[in-house]
């Protein structure tokens, strides 16, 4: 009797434990495709471009408002790199231009 009742609790953790590793290995194989899912939703979304639009706009207005020629190269290199990847195509024309103006060495 106490063979049979420990033969049948071995057997059951046995499955838990194969269930969690399982379901571990699941995770580990999705996650980074449900992230990736995660990161393009949020990317596309309205509030992230419109916080990038803002912050364009932010950085035109001191880029304009400088004075000292070092402070715009400082301006235009940190646009150009947190632009680098952002896809002008949703904002407005001026800011476009504004980037393509720097982009350009202007």
């Amino acid at each position: 009797m106490f063979k049979e009742f420990a033969s049948g609790l071995t057997m059951i953790v046995v499955a838990f434990i194969v269930i969690a590793f399982t379901s571990l290995g699941i995770y580990y194989f999705t996650k980074p495709a449900s992230i990736a899912i995660d990161n393009r939703a949020f990317h596309n979304g309205q509030p992230y471009i419109d916080g990038m639009r803002r912050d364009l706009e932010n950085f035109q207005m001191s880029y304009l408002d400088a004075n000292n020629p070092d402070k715009r190269a400082a301006i235009r290199a940190i646009v150009l790199d947190r632009f680098a990847g952002f896809d002008t195509s949703q904002l407005p024309q001026n800011l476009r231009d504004f980037i393509n103006q720097l982009k350009n060495g202007n």
